[in-house]
Formats: structure tokens, C-alpha cells, sequence
């Protein structure tokens, strides 16, 4: 079948129209009120598209963004406008948008209870920590407080590992002057440390 013929709406899922003709389309971006964040809307231009999730980059590369997981609604690449979520900010005006219905959280949860040491800008020695859930992407830590947005290096042992591992983390959510504190990170650079 040719990709520019149509084809019955059960074998054209949304994402089947990220196709590569869209790269440098301009699009539009809007989105509604999220968790505090105003409504809001942004140009931008498609620099990659791949299965179900877009790379685009805003016209004003100090645009704030509402959190991930904020339903988006872009126009100008096809007659109907394409849904989907912000998947993740990225740098110089770049965010990641996942579209249709697929979830932003692409990886399995494990439970798990594991000793970690934590480091940020304003925890400059490190914090011994716990890391009760973790994924490929993120992990959630308890122990410590910090704003939305921080930075942090965590330094733990996973399961079925003999060497630590060194994770750069950004702090996507978390409590605030909680008798049990815990953090929500999303992984930005894993470091091996004993090979894979």
C-alpha cells in the first residue's frame, strides 16, 4: 500500500501520520491550563517525527512550557488538528510531544526498596536516600524534598547489577513540607560504572 493513498481508518492509527514530509512542516501548539500553568500556545517547526511522538522545536527557544503529561493540540501538518501530550522539554526551545493515545510513561514500574545517595545544588553533600519506584525513565525518591525543575545527581545499585550506577535527574514533581518527603525524577544521563 502507498503511504499517500488513503487507507480504512482501522489500518490508519493517528501516528501513522507522522510521516517524513512532515519534518520542518511549521506547525501551531496549544494547550490548556495544567497543574498551575496558564493556557497557552506556541509556533514551532517538526525537527523529527518516529512512531507516535513528535520532536519540535518553539519559535521562542525561552518559551515555558505547562508540565509533561499536558494535553497538546497541534495544527498545520494535516487537515485535523493532531492530540497528544508533552512528552518532555528538552533544550533551545525543543519538547517532545507523544500523539494519540499513547502514554507518556513508556516503561514497566517495579516496586522496588533501594538504598541511593542523592546530590543537587542545594544538597551539596550526598543524602542517603530511597528509591521506591523505579523505570528505564525515572524513579521515585524518598527522603528529599526539592522544587519542581532542580537538578540532581542519584547514585544507587539496581536490581540485578553489581556495580552502582550515576543517574543525572530532573525533578519533575514532588512534596512540599511533607512529615515524609519524596521527589519524582525523570532520568537524564545514566553512567555505568562496571561496564553493562
Amino acid at each position: 500500500m502507498r503511504m499517500d493513498s488513503p487507507a480504512p481508518p482501522e489500518l490508519f492509527p493517528e501516528e501513522s501520520l507522522l510521516t517524513v514530509n512532515a519534518v520542518l512542516a511549521e506547525v501551531t501548539c496549544n494547550w490548556d491550563e495544567a497543574e498551575g500553568h496558564l493556557a497557552g500556545t506556541t509556533d514551532a517547526v517538526v525537527v523529527h517525527t518516529a512512531h507516535g511522538v513528535l520532536v519540535l522545536e518553539a519559535s521562542d527557544p525561552k518559551l515555558v512550557l505547562p508540565p509533561v503529561g499536558a494535553p497538546f493540540a497541534i495544527t498545520g501538518m494535516h487537515d485535523e488538528p493532531l492530540f497528544g501530550r508533552l512528552a518532555e522539554h528538552g533544550r533551545g526551545g525543543r519538547f517532545l510531544v507523544s500523539v494519540g493515545d499513547r502514554p507518556v510513561r513508556r516503561s514497566a514500574r517495579l516496586r522496588v526498596a533501594l538504598p541511593g545517595a542523592l546530590r543537587a545544588a542545594s544538597v551539596p553533600t550526598p543524602l542517603p536516600v530511597e528509591i521506591v519506584d523505579l523505570t528505564t525513565g525515572g524513579a521515585r525518591v524518598r527522603g528529599v524534598e526539592l522544587p519542581v525543575g532542580s537538578e540532581a545527581t542519584l547514585e544507587f545499585t539496581p536490581p540485578g547489577r553489581a556495580e552502582a550506577v550515576s543517574v543525572r535527574a530532573v525533578v519533575v514533581h514532588g512534596t512540599h513540607l511533607a512529615d515524609k518527603p519524596w521527589v519524582g525524577v525523570r532520568f537524564r544521563l545514566v553512567a555505568m560504572r562496571g561496564g553493562r
